[in-house]
């Protein structure tokens, strides 16, 4: 969203930011840019579950949503949860345009409350246009939304450039305790479910014999940090896995990996993926979502099939033992990525707006 904002001709767009909770990182970066950050203050932990906190606090963020947009051509809701509440409000304010957003999988939200699942289905089929990450997301929103196709757009993702440098390798090699023969396949994931990590400790505790040099590092952070960590003492792994925690800018890391591995079981369309394939680096994942639509099997990266740990583990084995097979996926993968520019994501983003606002005039 940044991305775009920042990108976006002056004289043509005025942005705002309105945040539904926090501002978090970014709304500093944001400000310095010159784009006004308004926070709505709407808890997230206050609407877990319906209560009155909930009842209130969106009651708050209604009325400073409404003054907000007063003036506004356009609304994109970026992520679901935005979604649902600008169509909540919609008949309140009747901001001209309303856009959604779709970029993740339907069975990620499957684990939501009842209430919530619907809610988020009924808004998406009150805007004006849903926009989609892949095509396996605008599939979605089509067949399980009923959401008219003509009113899905898909714009991909973009990727900036890796900017991790030779230093960054040693750096982060060093605070593991891995030398620079070490073979270091990495993994940048939330520590969630759907990410398919248990599956990769797993896929390490089968090679862990036929490829003594092998470490794996996994860069996130989240609720199954307890359970990982728990499934890595119980392997005997402490000295080949590393639970690396967060990282400000993971892109620096990408520098101390020899591959990258995705063991998602769903996917919109992944970043972590275009950021590896910019780093030029070989790429080990799951056929899932919109990862098959960035990378082709046996030519930019390795695709297994989701939930087999047994092709996971034998493909790290491949790129493990082939230097040149890393070579050529790494070269081909950088290739890829230079077609999720960000240029490309800001002229269609603009489009998009464009034609919206012209098809509201008409």
């Amino acid at each position: 969203m940044l991305t775009i904002a920042t990108a976006l001709p002056r004289e043509g767009f005025e942005v705002r930011f309105l945040v539904l909770s926090e501002g978090g990182p970014l709304a500093a970066e944001a400000e310095a840019a010159g784009i006004a950050v308004h926070l709505l203050g709407l808890r997230q932990p206050d609407c877990v579950r319906l209560r009155l906190a909930c009842l209130g606090g969106a009651a708050r963020a209604l009325r400073r949503y409404r003054r907000l947009t007063a003036d506004v051509d356009i609304v994109d809701a970026w992520l679901v949860p935005a979604m649902t509440f600008a169509a909540v409000a919609q008949p309140l304010v009747r901001v001209p345009t309303v856009l959604g957003g779709r970029r993740n999988l339907g069975d990620i939200f499957r684990s939501k409350p009842w209430y919530r699942r619907l809610a988020a289905s009924a808004a998406a089929r009150r805007m004006d246009a849903i926009v989609a990450n892949s095509n396996a997301a605008a599939a979605e929103v089509t067949a399980d939304d009923r959401v008219p196709a003509a009113r899905v757009r898909v714009i991909p993702n973009a990727v900036h450039p890796a900017t991790s440098t030779d230093s960054d390798r040693r750096r982060f090699r060093s605070a593991w305790g891995w030398g620079p023969d070490s073979l270091v396949v990495g993994c940048v994931a939330n520590y969630k479910p759907e990410k398919g990590l248990g599956m990769l400790i797993e896929a390490t505790d089968r090679l862990r014999y036929d490829l003594p040099g092998l470490r794996v590092v996994i860069v996130g952070e989240g609720p199954l940090r307890s359970a990982l960590q728990d499934d890595i003492n119980e392997r005997g792994l402490e000295s080949i896995i590393r639970l690396h925690g967060t990282e400000p800018d993971a892109r620096r890391v990408y520098a101390a990996f020899d591959v990258a591995v995705q063991a998602s079981h769903s996917e919109g369309l992944p970043n972590v993926v275009l950021e590896a394939a910019a780093a030029g680096l070989p790429i080990v994942a799951t056929a899932v979502g919109g990862t098959t639509e960035v990378l082709t099997d046996d030519h930019d990266g390795l695709l297994v099939p989701r939930g087999d740990t047994a092709a996971l583990a034998s493909a790290i084995r491949r790129v493990a033992v082939d230097a040149h097979l890393r070579d050529h996926l790494g070269r081909a993968a950088r290739e890829t990525a230079r077609s999720f520019s960000v240029d490309r994501l800001v002229d269609s983003t603009a489009s998009l707006y464009r034609d919206m606002a012209a098809a509201r005039r008409r």
